[in-house]
């Protein structure tokens, strides 16, 4: 009798899946641990990628990742922070349009500052924070770097839920079974309020960042048709007409004669 193990089809198709990618790692990084610059080159132009694509993509690699940021109910999360390289330059002319693209998803309005190439836009807010864009137009290409920080938002949101609890439950119980229990329970309480104002952060959190993500979409396209240039229309060979106005001049001088 045989002793071999008997794999059932869906072990076999995840075993054959598995045996699949590591058969093409190995062929195309070889016993490599990582890859120089110029080899990762030859490996994209080798499955069809461009050298501008695979730059384009290098450009991004440390850049911070929005679908990458999670939300920690433990720290509250209150920073979220994006960036994106577009192909295309803009004009300071042009630089209005862009600020007017920016209220109009947040909603609101900002202090307008250029350091060198970079142009800011900075929105703050004492009981809530701050958003912080930058707009660095070099070499045909703009990068976009943008930062959204609650802060003060998130502190003021765990000390007023913290607070209310242990207040509502302080009298609560005081008046049902005295000062000493109720001073005892209402800090559990006001804890426990304190743990639901991070869930309401969490809401917050994603409401942000689908903002930010839609600002980023927005102002891509943006910055795209400010470098695309309108077709104009162009007038044909002035001699075309010659021949009609010469004809209806000599057509003037038979009649006179």
């Amino acid at each position: 009798m045989s002793n071999s193990k008997t794999y059932t089809k869906k072990e076999f198709s995840r075993i054959l899946s598995k045996a699949s990618e590591i058969q093409t790692n190995r062929d195309l990084y070889g016993d490599q641990d990582g890859l120089t610059e110029e080899e990762l080159i030859h490996v994209a132009e080798e499955v069809g990628i461009s050298r501008e694509a695979l730059a384009e993509a290098l450009q991004a690699v440390d850049e911070p990742d929005l679908d990458e940021q999670t939300y920690s109910l433990v720290k509250g999360t209150s920073r979220i922070q994006n960036s994106a390289i577009v192909n295309t330059e803009f004009t300071e002319e042009q630089w209005e349009d862009l600020v007017l693209e920016i209220r109009k998803v947040t909603g609101g309005i900002g202090k307008i500052t250029k350091t060198g190439n970079t142009f800011e836009w900075e929105q703050r807010k004492s009981d809530f924070g701050y958003k912080h864009f930058s707009f660095t137009p070099k070499n045909g290409q703009t990068k976009i770097q943008m930062v959204s920080s609650w802060g003060p938002f998130k502190a003021l949101t765990g000390f007023l839920s913290f607070f209310f609890a242990f207040i509502v439950t302080l009298i609560a119980v005081k008046e049902i079974s005295g000062k000493q229990l109720a001073l005892i329970i209402a800090p559990f309480v006001g804890l426990g309020g304190f743990a639901m104002s991070r869930f309401f952060l969490k809401s917050y959190y994603r409401r942000q960042k689908e903002q930010l993500a839609r600002l980023t979409q927005s102002l891509t396209r943006k910055i795209r048709s400010l470098g695309t240039t309108s077709s104009s229309i162009e007038i044909e060979d002035e001699g075309v007409y010659q021949p009609q106005q010469s004809n209806k001049s000599d057509q003037a001088q038979n009649r006179n004669n």
